[in-house]
């Protein structure tokens, strides 16, 4: 029989609710024994809301537990590190929202932790696990799209900046916008439906342009906020940012992503290879290929999938096969490193090279 998993959750927000708890709870012999939030009523409330026996205002407190052998670490960006060095050196497997941390010198702090500890250690990237990115990676994997060169991949809300106030739009907190908290979701999945190459250069911009007229986006889900929950803070952050990434061979990749903007609303990207090249977005997935001498466009029908549920199921699925997960430590540092140089060329108005 397999050992049961005891989890101890960091964080009691949206995402918790709406991602971990449920998918923690739906796999085998897996337990969410705990919840640590330091507005402490609110931990209270989503414990009794999802049926969790234990509730701390200080996770250092929930880490002497010694029955709970998971982390999931869901809290503001500004925390990441700290927590997941402390879970890691604890002897706890750990599964970390995105974005990492707030920068590459933190990323590389924790995996080095990760290394001398040997625990596993995955970041929260759910969108890898949808339907079409589970059937595209085994194309492209395969060799049928030949070498991915270039890819558009755009993340953009006509209006709708989450948690006005809150930690999100507080770059202390957050380390920035729309590009660090949507475009690292699209970000993440292309550069890696691309086979993950080095990255050697970026080139951003960001923009703020919608401070004065900002409202709340509508997440975290109201459903899932509490009366003790703040948004009195700052709107310090992008609202826009876009990026020109080069990878070491040869191909490249152009991101957006906005919380706000006069644009549609949309959650695309597209991947051109030597052999196919494909396009997802609201309408579905197209495959654009060549038959026979004539240029064919397939839209693939796949079922919909859970992909929070298909997120927990891959870490636990780690855990149980010791085996690797799915978000490598080179991948992890190279999405950070693109992170931090997109800021940076946007401050300096300069290329970063790696």
């Amino acid at each position: 029989m397999a050992k049961k998993l005891r989890v101890g959750i960091i964080g009691a927000g949206g995402i918790v609710q709406v991602g971990h708890i449920p998918g923690f709870q739906k796999a085998p012999d897996v337990e969410v024994a705990a919840i640590c939030d330091p507005n402490i009523a609110k931990a209270g409330a989503v414990a009794k809301k999802f049926g969790i026996p234990k509730t701390f205002a200080d996770y250092r407190k929930m880490l002497q537990e010694k029955e709970i052998n998971v982390i999931s670490i869901c809290s503001p960006n500004y925390f990441h590190k700290e927590q997941a060095i402390a879970a890691l050196s604890s002897g706890r497997d750990v599964l970390c929202e995105k974005p990492v941390s707030m920068n590459s010198i933190e990323t590389n702090e924790i995996l080095k932790v990760v290394s001398k500890t040997n625990r596993k250690f995955m970041v929260a990237f759910p969108h890898r696990f949808s339907a079409v990115s589970t059937f595209l990676k085994k194309l492209i994997s395969a060799g049928e799209f030949g070498q991915v060169y270039y890819a558009r991949a755009n993340c953009l809300r006509r209006r709708g900046i989450p948690g006005l106030g809150g930690w999100f739009t507080t770059k202390k907190l957050s380390g920035g916008g729309p590009l660090i908290d949507l475009g690292v979701h699209i970000l993440d999945k292309t550069y890696w439906l691309m086979g993950a190459p080095k990255p050697v250069s970026v080139t951003g911009v960001t923009f703020q342009k919608f401070k004065k007229v900002a409202t709340d986006g509508g997440w975290p889900p109201l459903e899932t906020r509490h009366p003790g929950d703040k948004y009195d803070g700052a709107f310090d952050v992008e609202d826009l940012a876009a990026a020109f990434i080069r990878f070491d061979n040869g191909a490249a990749l152009v991101l957006e992503a906005s919380w706000a903007g006069n644009s549609e609303t949309v959650l695309s990207y597209s991947l051109f290879g030597e052999k196919a090249g494909a396009r997802e977005d609201a309408f579905g997935l197209t495959i654009f290929g060549e038959k026979a001498g004539v240029l064919t466009d397939t839209v693939a029908s796949l079922p919909p999938v859970n992909v929070y549920d298909e997120e927990i199921k891959e870490f636990v699925s780690c855990i149980r096969a010791d085996r690797p997960p799915i978000t490598t430590p080179a991948q992890i540092l190279a999405v950070s490193r693109i992170l931090e140089g997109v800021y940076k060329s946007a401050a300096t108005g300069k290329e970063v090279v790696f």
